[in-house]
């Protein structure tokens, strides 16, 4: 029910925001080789961030300058 009332409204969105929690979840649990590399577990977070902006920011800029 909750995820009907503020789910994604097109099912690009809902990838993109499905990809964020997989990242998110990843930086959680970022032991070994991922999180001695370069950016670690904070890039990953970053990653997530970026993935779940990016609809936000898409729909906004089109509202803003669409036709």
């Amino acid at each position: 029910m909750l995820a009907t009332i503020f789910g994604p409204n097109d099912e690009l969105t809902a990838i993109f925001y499905l990809i964020a929690v997989v990242l998110y979840v990843l930086a959680a649990f970022a032991s070994g080789t991922i999180g001695r590399r370069t950016g670690g577990a904070i890039g990953l977070v970053a990653l997530g961030l970026a993935f779940q902006l990016f609809p936000t920011m898409w729909n906004t800029f089109d509202a803003a300058f669409g036709d």
